[in-house]
């Protein structure tokens, strides 16, 4: 059994998608799972459509930009009679009847029912055109299978359930036919739909592999594999052939966007390798993560956008002691915020997240009482992975540094962007 996942990038348009199905056609005669994301930027689209529903604003336009985008792709591939079409017009029908009721619904639970059928409306436009093109498929809702807690976005998984359904179902399904399904969505103990979290597909494939007891997982992506730095910043950058599980794990703490940070855990603890490929270059091998990882890579320069640096400061003379970390702590558990940079004095501690929905005006309003809170936003955070003092002599100068750190095997500088400066340089 194998688990692919094709990302937003690689069904944007109508010959991306031939494009998918060619390359799936190479493996027809395998037991195949297929992950796919929702097409281009529809993600984006569907987050812009809600806030204009909240702000009151002509959301009505944007879900019939939303419509065209698709009906589009689906012309360049399908006769216009095509069943495909009605079954798109129902779910557009859905989507306006949806929202027409929804005035009343917490804005995570109407974000999370919307931009989940950008999914549900790929796979339904890639199962029509493989089913006549290229292999018998099945098409399954993720949500029956993927089980969460009841966090509408960045869900944590039930993984006893979601194992269980997986494993009991999905086998006999693709022993007759390729699985199609979606990434990035699961439901909760209401059956309500919940997100794994932006870019959360590769941890679907994830999941799936791990209920299915999969040989491995393949991420089909724009980029040869996994790179050295994002080449669009730094044209020098090199593929990285082999990486161990926990050299990959820590690349995606980091922010390295080539991977979604849990995808890592559930396939080291199983033994699945991850290979990362890509789409447009189908017979060249990419990146494999796995156990046998070499080590040894060049520096790899990951860079993070949209940065938050918070500080809170002790206000009765006292000190940063455990009690006051634990406050710290505690509410960011509760509120699912993820550290990206964390350091402490004697009497303050900094964190650096990121910048996601209005977690973090709720995490300064628990802990205002108690602390004082500084706070700057729209930062970047670098952080240099097997760093030496040639790699640091790439990185343009900053004026203005927030934070910098430096361990054995990894350097970490927070700062303020310019509006104009160069990037990394180009000898990097």
């Amino acid at each position: 059994m194998k688990v692919f996942k094709f990302g937003g990038a690689s069904v944007k348009d109508a010959p991306s998608v031939k494009n998918v199905a060619e390359v799936i056609k190479q493996f027809c005669n395998e037991e195949l799972v297929v992950i796919v994301s929702a097409m281009g930027k529809t993600t984006n689209a569907l987050e812009e459509l809600v806030q204009l529903f909240f702000d009151k604003g002509d959301w009505q336009g944007q879900l019939q930009v939303i419509k065209n985008f698709h009906f589009d792709i689906s012309n360049g591939l399908f006769e216009k009679d095509h069943q495909v079409f009605e079954r798109l017009e129902t779910i557009f029908e859905g989507i306006a009847k949806y929202l027409s009721f929804a005035e009343s619904k917490p804005y995570m639970e109407v974000y999370s029912e919307m931009v989940s059928q950008g999914e549900l409306l790929s796979t339904r436009i890639i199962r029509n055109y493989l089913n006549e093109n290229i292999h018998k498929t099945i098409w399954i809702d993720a949500r029956t299978y993927v089980k969460t807690d009841y966090n509408y976005i960045d869900a944590r998984v039930d993984w006893d359930m979601t194992k269980r359904n997986i494993s009991e179902k999905i086998p006999a399904f693709a022993k007759d036919a390729i699985v199609i399904t979606q990434g990035f969505i699961g439901s909760n103990g209401e059956g309500k739909t919940t997100t794994l979290g932006r870019e959360g597909s590769d941890f679907s494939a994830a999941i799936f592999a791990t209920g299915l007891s999969a040989e491995s997982v393949t991420v089909w992506k724009d980029v040869p594999g996994v790179m050295t730095a994002d080449p669009r910043k730094m044209p020098d950058a090199v593929i990285i052939p082999k990486l161990s599980y926990t050299d990959a794990s820590e690349m995606t703490y980091y922010g390295a966007s080539i991977i979604h940070p849990r995808t890592i855990k559930p396939l080291a603890q199983n033994g699945i390798k991850l290979y990362v490929r890509p789409f447009n270059a189908p017979e060249e091998l990419g990146t494999v993560i796995g156990d046998e990882g070499t080590g040894m890579h060049p520096a790899s320069f990951i860079l993070k956008t949209k940065q938050v640096f918070i500080d809170f400061k002790v206000t009765d003379f006292t000190f940063i002691d455990e009690k006051k970390l634990s406050m710290i702590f505690n509410a960011l558990d509760q509120l699912n915020i993820k550290i990206n940079l964390m350091q402490n004095s004697a009497v303050s501690f900094s964190i650096c997240i990121d910048k996601k929905f209005d977690k973090v005006e709720h995490l300064v309003q628990r802990l205002s009482d108690t602390f004082n809170i500084e706070m700057r936003d729209n930062l970047e955070m670098l952080t240099v992975k097997g760093y030496d003092q040639e790699a640091l002599d790439k990185i343009y100068d900053r004026k203005e540094i927030l934070l910098e750190q430096k361990s054995k095997d990894v350097y970490h500088l927070l700062y303020v962007p310019e509006k104009k400066h160069k990037e990394l340089s180009e000898s990097a």
